[in-house]
């Protein structure tokens, strides 16, 4: 009888033992596991929601895999339907925006510019070229974020909506131009080119255009390059001349500011371009 009692206080001893182990097992694996993952106030496992500006925080060096369930929603600002933004999507949102490497083309048939749009972000990578983070894949060489396959767009984007609500750029001054407004779409008044000739220079060997800066100046005399790409539908058209207002989404390189056009919004007196109904 004294046997079995012993037997018993050993059994219930064992279990109490292992009980507070698995509670303590259960308590350390859930901080183990998630230790490593962005957190935004989600801590039940499921798709959390982030602003842009949040989502590019998480980059921290040179390259950053996302690797939580993170979302972000955001308007088309820029695509390909001029060519002025090849391989590339820029959305934004009230916080910033973030520039997009896609590996297709005729993106602006299924993410026209006004757009809303829904990133899911897990299993891509956060790149910092140049002092400007970009969204895309793992990078393949030394020049930003990987392009996403067009195969895999349908995982990773998804778009309501046709166009019909474009974001609204915001007004700015050359000297207000900050690291804020990186990849946000805004517009200039009273500007004008301070020299002349075609958007792109032409390569003298393949007799294509090349990606070519040109200087804009406002009244006081400062000025801000705009980049245009070589493979800008209008390249080889003269810049407008006069005065007048430009739109397009502010790009950052190693310390320095342009300004790349896009929708070819360009409202000069004498200039081409599309007229746009924002004062």
């Amino acid at each position: 009888m004294k046997t079995t009692a012993r037997i018993k206080r050993l059994l219930l001893t064992a279990r109490a033992v292992s009980a507070a182990m698995a509670a303590a097992l259960a308590l350390t694996l859930p901080a183990c596991d998630r230790s490593s993952e962005p957190r935004f106030g989600n801590e039940g496992g499921e798709e959390a929601t982030s602003t842009i500006a949040r989502l590019k925080s998480l980059c921290t060096g040179e390259c950053t895999p996302v690797t939580a369930d993170i979302t972000v929603g955001g308007v088309v600002t820029a695509n390909d339907l001029y060519g002025e933004f090849h391989k590339t999507l820029v959305i934004q949102d009230e916080s910033g925006g973030i520039s997009i490497a896609v590996d297709g083309a005729e993106l602006y048939v299924d993410y026209p510019v006004g757009a809303a749009v829904t990133v899911y972000c897990n299993g891509l990578t956060l790149c910092d070229y140049g002092g400007k983070v970009q969204l895309g894949t793992a990078p393949a060489d030394a020049y930003g974020a990987g392009r996403i396959p067009h195969a895999e767009l349908g995982r990773y984007l998804r778009v309501s909506g046709d166009g019909e609500n474009p974001l609204r750029p915001a007004a700015l001054t050359f000297g207000e131009i900050g690291p804020r407004h990186i990849d946000t779409y805004v517009y200039f008044n009273g500007v004008h080119f301070a020299e002349t000739g075609n958007w792109c220079d032409t390569d003298p060997e393949t007799g294509r255009p090349v990606t070519t800066e040109r200087l804009l100046a406002d009244g006081t005399g400062r000025t801000l390059p705009v980049r245009t790409s070589g493979t800008c539908t209008y390249a080889t058209e003269p810049v407008p001349q006069g005065t007048g207002s430009i739109y397009g989404v502010i790009d950052y390189f190693n310390g320095k500011y342009t300004l790349r056009v896009t929708n070819r919004e360009i409202d000069f007196a004498t200039g081409a371009g599309l007229p746009t109904a924002y004062p």
